[in-house]
């Protein structure tokens, strides 16, 4: 018997099953739509917050000013400042607590990131305490008494290389200890930097923080305009630079009112800091210098503090200049 067409036989086989036809894989595309308003929910806040991995280990961002996404999401952001004359107005008995914004906030359930000076914490430990105790605030470093991390800087005196360590590690220090919280992200005064400054705040474990949405309402004395510079310029994933400090910052809680019902009616949800990232990378800037500063907008003679004037508390009267 030939072996030539029994061989032939199997090759055949093989041959139509190849050519037989295979199942079809079926690609569901989701409409667009869907896609926007299906968003899953955030983790936790008792979880520990990742940012999102890009092909590999995930690396902290350079500095942060915004998230890149097309979810309704904005990140509303307070400073707390406390400089040594603060301070001292303060043990006169001037209150520089804005109650009345962390109140509305507290009574709207807003998530929000509030940069906390450690001299802040220091003077007012058991409102630090009961904000860091709230679950839908998160709390930042603001440095320890709010010097200029890179001049000029509205008028804010300027510290050494070295200082900047220990201002960031002080701060740190004194919020842990204050609050029982250790802070991820840390807030320039006054949003001016540098490269060395950068440097400095990575090699303490912090990522920057800044803001593309400036409310401009330091000393704004009309809420309609602060509220209405926010509401032109949010969109998604913005991240929203206001103060909760009562005297230079007057108008913030007017403002708030005007602008969190706005931003709901749009359809934004209010997130931290962290839950902003991990709903998208972070936007970081392009400048090369990585150089931000702040000078007058009318030359001056000579240096000069921003307000001088006399503050009255409760025990006694204090001329204090900011």
């Amino acid at each position: 018997m030939r072996r030539g067409p029994l061989l032939l036989i199997p090759a055949l086989l093989v041959a139509g099953i190849g050519a037989s036809p295979q199942p079809v894989t079926t690609v569901v595309i989701r409409p667009v739509e869907a896609a926007v308003i299906e968003h899953p929910p955030f983790p936790a806040r008792e979880q520990e917050v990742r940012l999102p991995v890009l092909g590999g280990p995930s690396v902290a961002p350079r500095i942060v000013l915004g998230a890149q996404t097309t979810r309704p999401l904005v990140a509303l952001t307070f400073d707390l400042d406390m400089t040594p004359d603060m301070a001292a107005a303060a043990s006169a008995g001037f209150k520089w607590i804005n109650t009345d914004g962390t109140s509305y906030l507290e009574s709207m359930n807003v998530h929000a990131t509030l940069f906390m000076a450690g001299m802040w914490a220091e003077v007012y430990p058991v409102e630090a305490r009961r904000l860091a105790a709230n679950p839908n605030f998160e709390i930042g470093n603001h440095s320890y008494s709010h010097p200029a991390f890179h001049s000029p800087c509205y008028r804010l005196a300027p510290v050494s290389r070295v200082g900047q360590a220990g201002q960031v590690q002080r701060a740190q220090e004194a919020i842990e200890r204050v609050t029982g919280l250790t802070p991820t992200y840390f807030r320039f005064p006054g949003g001016c930097y540098d490269r060395s400054a950068l440097d400095t705040v990575h090699a303490a474990g912090l990522i920057p923080v800044q803001w593309n949405v400036n409310s401009i309402d330091a000393f704004n004395a009309y809420p309609q305009q602060i509220a209405a510079t926010v509401l032109a310029e949010v969109k998604p994933g913005s991240i929203v630079m206001m103060h909760l400090i009562r005297g230079n910052a007057p108008s913030s809680a007017a403002a708030l009112r005007l602008i969190i019902p706005a931003l709901q009616h749009r359809g934004y949800e209010f997130v931290t800091v962290s839950e902003l990232l991990a709903a998208g990378p972070a936007i970081q800037p392009t400048d090369p210098r990585e150089v931000v500063e702040a000078a007058p907008t009318r030359p001056l003679t000579a240096p000069g503090p921003r307000w001088c004037g006399w503050v009255t508390g409760t025990n006694r009267r204090v001329y204090i200049c900011h």
